[in-house]
């Protein structure tokens, strides 16, 4: 089956678009580390759709330190919440009818967050988080758009790759 993926573009203002067939499915460097700039990886193979994000905490909390307040640990609660929420991030054509199967959310900010230690590596570490969404398609062939609404409920998040 054709794998499709969401070719590398700046994002400034745009909220919905459009997907292109590529022969491989496209990993950004990890290494690369820049605030405002995300990281945006999508499959469709077979009914299947997966959907990766990666982010700079900084974008998503204003910090990337391990929690370190009662504050600061709700709100990696909070974001945690907000980042199972896949139908609040993305658009799907409803004609595509996908269920989400999966969200699988990574980020050392979500064990440190369940440990109060902190240490001086996580307090200069440079955190992401991952977020993978699986989705099952009755009809993937109506997979022509994804909308991107993540920009409204994170401001700090200005681009994605």
């Amino acid at each position: 089956m054709p794998r499709l993926a969401l070719p590398s573009l700046a994002l400034l203002a745009l909220t919905s678009l459009p997907l292109h067939a590529h022969d491989h499915f496209h990993q950004h460097n990890a290494a690369a580390h820049q605030h405002g700039i995300g990281h945006l990886d999508l499959v469709v193979e077979g009914d299947q759709l997966l959907l990766e994000l990666n982010l700079p905490a900084a974008d998503l909390l204003g910090f990337e330190h391990a929690p370190r307040t009662a504050e600061q640990h709700q709100q990696v609660d909070a974001l945690r919440e907000q980042l199972q929420q896949a139908r609040e991030l993305f658009g799907l054509p409803a004609a595509a009818q996908c269920s989400l199967d999966s969200v699988q959310l990574d980020s050392s900010l979500f064990a440190e967050a369940a440990h109060s230690g902190d240490d001086a590596h996580s307090e200069h570490a440079h955190a992401d988080i991952s977020a993978r969404y699986q989705f099952s398609c009755a009809a993937p062939q109506q997979l022509r758009q994804l909308e991107v609404l993540l920009f409204e409920q994170f401001p700090g998040s200005e681009t994605l790759l």
